[in-house]
């Protein structure tokens, strides 16, 4: 399994449609519906920014890019594998 951070922005007027897409995932994911593979673990909205981040964990990027894809989003989205250099409590 990869840890993968994927990075949305937005404009101001496909606000509506990135919520649609973020209300799906999350309903998706709360009920266990999301392809095998793939687990959300967090989205972060950025406070008056058109942004939000979400952190997955996934079989593989392209599968993850490949699901995503699927559902049509019309806006700007940078995915990548990370590795964590510092976790809270591990030192």
């Amino acid at each position: 399994m990869a840890d993968v951070v994927v990075v949305h922005s937005w404009n101001d007027d496909q606000k509506d449609k990135v919520m649609e897409f973020a209300n799906k995932v999350t309903t998706m994911a709360k009920n266990k519906q999301l392809p095998k593979g793939l687990k959300l673990l967090g989205i972060d909205l950025g406070q008056g920014q058109n942004m939000a981040v979400c952190k997955w964990e996934a079989d593989s990027l392209n599968h993850l890019m490949e699901v995503a894809k699927s559902l049509g989003p019309t806006w700007d989205i940078k995915a990548f594998e990370v590795k964590p250099a510092y976790k809270h409590g591990l030192f």
